[in-house]
């Protein structure tokens, strides 16, 4: 962990995407605390610390080593670690009055930020699908993505990764997180990994014949709802790219993910465990896998889930229970620390839920081509009533009433069961509103559709598709990716009109879960969770989407945090949970992401989850900055000799120069 060296370099991601046990997550490699304190944690350093130090001072390898210039050991900032600096350490761990100073104390001045890498933190939450049966799931804790700062040719502003990329020979950083904060940034610039077994790797030829080398976004992630465990292997079929403000620490990003989505191993098991919850793994613990391509194999524990245990990339999932194929396309158009919006404007293609006939084009309601556009009842074999080609007429979702737009059943905003014409009708109940600022909508509306039906490329709108094309209603069948989304949202005892009564959650209709196992699905009056030891049937409203789905997220701008909890810090000491520490030059923003979930190849999992069907993540995190030249290596750095000068075995970004 690279604590002289954080930033909010980028509150930036998400995302992409997604993608966990006890607490919190370890951050980075260690758990290392202030100067003084090379190989512990807490409020000051103990006599362990100082004994490390004096044999440091001998030359035998300890975690002094962990950076060039030993800076967690030279307390007396003298640019050599003696055995002074044991004895000064020792006083301090018995509670004499003296003063550590090490050069990594302090948020380093003069030299600019390079890299940073994003730590996924508790808290993290996704919901997807239409059903509402897969939201509110947790994340990994511990996942990480690291990038860059962009550098750009001065004359023409065009990426370069070093002068001669540029006709006038000077590429530069487009910020250094002082006096200039604000960055372009690109990534991921993790160590890439062969897409089936998981395994390091530098290019093709590294991995099995045919099997691509790439870059993943986290370890196997281990989701499971409604009876159905899956478990997730996403990559990056984009270059990451964005923009920050370090002071500000406002962020946006964009980014394409492929999914690959295996059938899970229990539904209390999605992925291969490198250590089971009871277990109680910790980020770099070591397992054996169970489980998967790899069982009973050594493993490393790369991220935590608070639910299914310990996750590692030691740990793929077995390649035959794959049911997407090369991988679902899910594309992040908008990552942000602000705050993203869409809103349905596309037809269902479930026959019973109409759209409104201003807008919606003539389709095929039911049989085998339903939710196609036509022209002709014969573009609609094997219909059924209410069709087969037409557009019908439109509806208010809670009394039938005959409509032809939303301005046509107006509702109060504060309570959407009183019909209004003007605001006087809505006192004490907002104001008079037609959808989407309250739900009661002329038709029915679906959210995601394909850019010209062509399944890599999910949409919300036109606007999310390339110049030239359209956003439209999926134009497949049956279980394969671009079939059309079927309905709204789940909410059929409330006339299927989500977020009456309160924010995304249907009013009568119901989901139980087990307080224990929230995966496990239950209902009133069974003993289904008390025969799996799983708690008690817990009865609430069903979650479900919107017409309009709105997430925000918190910027974080630098400054000086704790690792684990949520709060600024000056010392250790501040940091009160157990194994906590301060990180100087750091942030903890969140960031949100809207996105479309095309359909996998089994009807379960797509019928379960809802999808295709819109998704929603938001992804609280921990923001490292490295900054090339300040002796300590971090983020994606392979090099730190403490100077920016190239041609000396060390790049300006702390890159390896090879002759």
């Amino acid at each position: 962990m690279t604590r002289s060296t954080t930033s909010v370099l980028a509150a930036v991601l998400a995302g992409g995407l997604m993608l966990f046990a006890p607490q919190v997550a370890q951050v980075a490699q260690a758990a290392k605390g202030d100067c003084g304190q090379p190989s512990s944690s807490g409020a000051s350093p103990v006599s362990s610390d100082a004994l490390t130090i004096l044999k440091s001072s001998v030359g035998q390898p300890t975690a002094c080593d962990d950076s060039p210039s030993k800076c967690d050991c030279d307390v007396n900032n003298s640019n050599t670690v003696t055995a002074s600096d044991a004895l000064l350490d020792l006083k301090k761990a018995v509670g004499q009055d003296v003063t550590l100073t090490c050069s990594c104390s302090v948020v380093p001045q003069g030299i600019p930020c390079t890299s940073a890498v994003f730590h996924s933190r508790t808290g993290s939450d996704l919901d997807s699908g239409w059903t509402g049966i897969a939201h509110n799931s947790d994340l990994e804790i511990g996942s990480s993505i690291s990038f860059d700062v962009m550098k750009r040719c001065t004359d023409n502003n065009a990426q370069c990764q070093a002068n001669a990329d540029c006709v006038n020979n000077n590429c530069k950083a487009t910020c250094d997180c002082s006096s200039d904060t604000t960055c372009d940034i690109t990534g991921p610039t993790d160590a890439p990994r062969c897409v089936t077994t998981l395994k390091g790797c530098t290019t093709n030829t590294d991995c099995p014949t045919g099997v691509a080398c790439v870059h993943t976004f986290g370890p196997p992630l281990p989701l499971s709802s409604g009876g159905t465990p899956v478990c997730v292997v996403s990559v990056f079929d984009s270059v990451l790219t964005g923009t920050a403000d370090t002071s500000t620490g406002e962020a946006v990003t964009s980014a394409s993910l492929k999914s690959r989505v295996f059938l899970g191993i229990a539904i209390d098991k999605p992925c291969p465990r490198c250590g089971a919850p009871a277990d109680h793994p910790q980020i770099g613990g070591t397992f054996t896998c169970s489980g998967g391509q790899f069982d009973a194999a050594v493993c490393h524990v790369d991220a935590l889930s608070p639910v299914f245990g310990g996750t590692s990339f030691d740990c793929p999932p077995a390649l035959n229970a794959n049911v997407s194929g090369a991988g679902l396309e899910i594309r992040f158009s908008q990552v942000t620390t602000g705050t993203s919006t869409k809103t349905a404007q596309l037809p269902c293609a479930n026959s019973q839920f109409l759209s409104n006939p201003l807008n919606a084009p003539f389709k095929c309601y039911g049989g085998t081509n339903a939710g196609k556009t036509c022209s002709t009842n014969t573009d609609c074999p094997g219909s059924a009533v209410p069709g087969p080609c037409q557009s019908h007429p439109g509806k208010c979702l809670d009394n039938n009433a005959a409509c032809s737009t939303n301005a046509d059943c107006k509702r109060c905003t504060g309570d959407s069961s009183i019909q209004c014409t003007a605001d006087n009708q809505c006192t004490g109940n907002g104001s008079c509103g037609e959808a989407p600022d309250q739900p009661v909508t002329c038709g029915f509306w679906c959210q995601c559709g394909f850019c010209n039906g062509d399944a890599s490329l999910p949409c919300f709108e036109t606007g999310d598709c390339p110049s030239g094309q359209t956003c439209q209603v999926g134009p497949g069948s049956g279980n394969v990716q671009n079939a059309p989304q079927q309905e709204p949202n789940s909410c059929s005892s409330d006339k299927f009109i989500c977020g009456q009564f309160a924010s995304e959650q249907c009013a009568t209709s119901v989901l139980g879960k087990c307080t224990e196992q929230s995966y496990r699905s239950c209902t009133s009056g069974t003993t289904t969770c008390e025969d799996n030891n799983a708690g008690t049937c817990d009865i609430e409203p069903k979650p479900c989407f919107e017409s309009r789905i709105t997430r925000t997220g918190s910027p974080s701008p630098l400054g000086t945090y704790c690792a684990f909890q949520d709060k600024t810090c000056t010392t250790n000491a501040d940091c009160t949970q157990s194994g906590d520490f301060c990180v100087k030059d750091s942030a903890r923003p969140q960031t949100v992401a809207l996105f479309c979930v095309p359909g996998t190849s089994s009807s379960s999992i797509n019928s379960v989850g809802g999808i295709t069907g819109p998704g929603a993540v938001s992804l609280k995190g921990f923001i490292e900055v490295c900054r090339c030249g300040d002796g300590k290596i971090g983020c994606d750095e392979q090099c730190d000799d403490g100077n920016t000068v190239n041609g000396d075995g060390c790049d300006d970004f702390c890159q390896t120069e090879h002759p």
